[in-house]
C-alpha cells in the first residue's frame, strides 16, 4: 500500500547472467522487490519511483537491455488526470448533473378506481405541486391528501409513494352501497330518454302518463314505485346517425426536398429550434430520442422534426363506394348508441349531396323500455307512505284489519331499517 502511494515502476532486465545485474543494484543500495523470473533471460523486478535515476545510472555502460514495463500509483495516476483534466472535469461535471436530475421527478403514475376522473385528479395534483420537474424533498403529502379529499368527495384516501424519480398516486374510492338511499326499496321511475309512450306496465306504484304521451328524459313515468316489483315503460325512440365526406379527396405528392427541425423537452418545457420552412405545403414527420442509461431515462427528450414539401392533387371519389362506407359507418355508430333490449321497427336512409360534400343520414325507429329508477331519500318515502295511508277523507287507515300500528308499512320499513344497522354492527364487530 505504502510503495502505491509512493508510485514504483515495473521493469524487466533481459540479457546472460541477469542475475549479477541484480546483485549490482543491490550493491549500490537499490531496493527492489516482488523478483519474478519470465525466461532464462529475462527478469522482472519493482523498484521505488524515486531509485529510477540510480538504475539508469547503474544502465549506463552494461551489457543488459532494461524496459519498464508498467507505471503504478497514484503519482502517475494523478499525472495522467492532470494531462486529461478536461476530460476529467466533464466526467465530474456529468455526474454531478446526473445526481442532480434524480432528485426531481420525472413522471407521475396515478392508479384510480372506475368513477374518478383521471384528467381532473392531475389538475388537482399539480394545483398541489405535484407535477413533473417538482424537487422530491418538496412534496408535502399531507397537504396533497388533504386538499384531494376536500376537493373530490369519491376520494377516500390517497397514498403517495415516491420511488427513484417516479411517483406513483394510489386512490381509495369511497364506499356508497350503505347510504339510506341505497337501502330504500321506493322509488320513481324517470324516462331515460325522449320517446313516445306505447305501453306502461305498472306493477307498483301510480302512473302519471298514458299511451300516446310524448316524454322527455328525466319526466316522472311512475312515482311510488317499488324495486321488488319493477315498473316497465315501453316506447318508441329514435336514434339518427349522420356522416359526412368530401367526395374530392386531396392527396399529398412528396416532391423530394425535406428540411429538419429539432425540439428540446426538459421536465415537460419545450425549446423549439425551427429553422426557415419556406414551403407552402408540406408534411411533418416527427421521430423522438430518448437518453437512456441503463434502466434510468434523462428528462431530455430530442424531437426530431422532418417537413416534407408537398404538391396537392384533388382527385374525385366513387360515389357509390363513398355512400356505401358512409352507411356502413353510421349502422356501426347507430350499433353503439342502441341499447341491446330494443327491437327496431323501421329503418329509413337519405342521402345529400351540397357542394362537394356527400351527407349521409340514417334513421332508425326503436321500441325499448325508457325506464329508469330514481332512489328516494328518507324524507320522499315518508311523504309516500303518508298518502297512503289516507282515506279519501283524509284520515290514517291502518294497513291491516286487526289495526295494529306496529303492521303499518311505515312502521315495517323502520323495521327493516334497524334490523340492517344491526346487522352492519355485527358484522363490524
Amino acid at each position: 500500500m505504502i510503495n502505491y502511494i509512493r508510485g514504483y515502476y515495473v521493469l524487466i532486465v533481459e540479457g546472460i547472467d541477469a542475475e549479477k545485474y541484480l546483485n549490482f543494484i543491490c550493491k549500490s543500495r537499490i531496493s527492489i522487490y516482488n523478483v519474478k523470473r519470465i525466461s532464462n533471460t529475462k527478469i522482472e523486478f519493482c523498484v521505488n519511483r524515486g531509485d529510477l535515476k540510480k538504475i539508469k545510472n547503474t544502465y549506463r555502460g552494461s551489457k543488459f537491455e532494461i524496459k519498464i514495463k508498467q507505471k503504478t500509483g497514484i503519482p502517475f495516476l494523478a499525472k495522467r488526470i492532470y494531462r486529461y483534466k478536461t476530460m476529467v472535469f466533464s466526467a465530474i461535471v456529468s455526474l454531478f448533473l446526473l445526481l442532480l436530475t434524480t432528485q426531481f421527478v420525472t413522471d407521475i403514475y396515478i392508479d384510480c378506481p372506475e368513477g374518478i376522473d383521471k384528467k381532473v385528479l392531475r389538475q388537482e395534483l399539480e394545483e398541489c405541486g405535484l407535477k413533473p420537474g417538482v424537487y422530491k424533498k418538496t412534496i408535502n403529502r399531507k397537504i396533497i391528501r388533504d386538499h384531494i379529499m376536500q376537493e373530490i368527495d369519491e376520494v377516500a384516501y390517497l397514498s403517495i409513494n415516491v420511488k427513484g424519480t417516479n411517483v406513483f398516486v394510489t386512490i381509495t374510492k369511497k364506499d356508497d352501497e350503505n347510504t339510506q338511499t341505497a337501502k330504500s326499496n321506493y322509488c320513481n321511475i324517470i324516462a331515460s330518454k325522449n320517446g313516445i309512450i306505447e305501453k306502461v306496465i305498472a306493477r307498483s306504484g301510480e302512473a302519471v302518463v298514458s299511451v300516446g304521451d310524448i316524454v322527455k328524459k328525466g319526466d316522472l313515468l311512475i312515482q311510488g314505485a317499488n324495486t321488488s316489483s319493477m315498473p316497465e315503460v315501453w316506447a318508441t325512440t329514435f336514434y339518427e346517425s349522420v356522416q359526412k365526406k368530401s367526395y374530392i379527396e386531396t392527396k399529398n405528392k412528396k416532391t423530394g426536398k425535406s428540411k429538419e427541425a429539432y425540439t428540446l423537452t426538459f421536465y415537460g418545457k419545450e425549446y423549439k429550434l425551427i429553422r426557415n420552412i419556406k414551403y407552402k405545403d408540406y408534411i411533418i414527420e416527427n421521430k423522438t430520442k430518448e437518453i437512456k442509461l441503463g434502466n434510468y431515462t434523462f428528462p431530455l427528450k430530442i424531437v426530431v422534426s422532418t417537413f416534407f414539401e408537398v404538391e396537392k392533387e384533388e382527385v374525385e371519389v366513387n360515389r357509390d363506394k363513398l355512400k356505401e362506407s358512409l352507411k356502413q359507418k353510421a349502422l356501426k355508430d347507430l350499433y353503439y348508441m342502441m341499447p341491446a333490449s330494443a327491437k327496431i321497427e323501421d329503418v329509413n336512409y337519405q342521402h345529400k349531396v351540397s357542394k362537394n360534400m356527400l351527407e349521409y343520414i340514417v334513421t332508425v325507429q326503436a321500441s325499448e323500455d325508457i325506464s329508469k329508477v330514481y332512489s328516494l331519500n328518507q324524507q320522499e318515502i315518508n311523504k309516500i307512505l303518508e298518502e297512503n295511508s289516507k282515506s279519501e277523507d283524509g284520515e290514517s287507515v291502518p294497513s291491516n284489519p286487526q289495526k295494529r300500528p306496529i303492521d303499518d308499512i311505515k312502521n315495517k320499513y323502520e323495521q327493516n331499517n334497524k334490523k340492517d344497522d344491526t346487522k352492519d354492527t355485527t358484522e363490524n364487530n
